[in-house]
């Protein structure tokens, strides 16, 4: 029981682990440990080359001690008998400096053979590293245009759905519903008694509009006159005939 309790934590973990690994996230931070490696490898390689550099540096300095010793054994000998105890010291010297010589040169090969071996070894980690970033940032561009075409899908998928459409639908249901409400308020004001009234005093209008016009066409002799009718307007005087001189 108490494993099947463990697996289902480890089960738990895991899959929440997994969420919240981002790729893009997690390949950008592989990218940046890879580069922080590049400062350690060339102090490793610095210094695998400083201890060539240093057994150079003994072989000429004992070169140069073994000559130098060369010429203080030529200038003892040249001095007579009486120096030969300190010729012997300084031929002992020189030997002891040539067998040092030797072995450091042994030494220098070996320390050769180690700095060539260390360039080619960061030389080799640059170029698979140059290599795994190119491959990781193409993978990051491919992420990044999975999650835009998950952004695009759902999108689509909402539309399909009718979560935006609904709302389309229902808004523009409610403003055609308020529209036909307007105009039946317009034409039930147009329907009823005020309506009617409007009607009457139109045709009141036109009423006395047509007696005016039939006035003014009796009083130019234009229609017969009414009997016994009162005449709202004075006759027009007729204009005398002009003569011509």
């Amino acid at each position: 029981m108490f494993r099947r309790f463990l697996a289902a934590i480890r089960s738990f973990l895991g899959l929440f682990i997994r969420g919240l690994e981002k790729p893009e996230v997690m390949l950008q931070q592989y990218i940046d440990d890879m580069r922080a490696q590049v400062p350690k490898l060339n102090d490793t390689v610095a210094e695998v080359m400083k201890h060539e550099v240093l057994l150079r540096n003994r072989i000429e300095k004992l070169q140069k001690e073994i000559a130098d010793l060369d010429k203080q054994i030529i200038a003892a000998v040249k001095l007579g008998p009486q120096y030969e105890e300190e010729a012997k010291m300084l031929i002992q010297r020189m030997e002891d400096a040539k067998r040092d010589l030797e072995e450091t040169k042994v030494q220098y090969e070996a320390a050769q053979k180690a700095s060539a071996q260390a360039k080619l070894a960061r030389e080799d980690y640059i170029r698979t590293m140059n290599q795994k970033i190119q491959d990781a940032m193409r993978a990051i561009s491919r992420a990044k245009q999975a999650e835009m075409q998950e952004r695009l899908a759902g999108l689509m998928m909402s539309f399909n759905q009718g979560d935006q459409s609904d709302t389309l639908e229902r808004m523009t249901e409610k403003i055609e519903e308020r529209a036909a409400k307007a105009q039946a308020k317009v034409e039930l004001a147009t329907s009823g008694v005020d309506a009617r009234m409007q009607e009457i005093r139109r045709a009141t209008v036109s009423s006395e509009v047509e007696e005016k016009l039939l006035e003014y066409k009796r009083q130019l002799g234009l229609a017969p006159p009414e009997e016994d009718a009162t005449k709202t307007m004075q006759p027009i005087p007729e204009q005398p005939e002009s003569t011509g001189n």
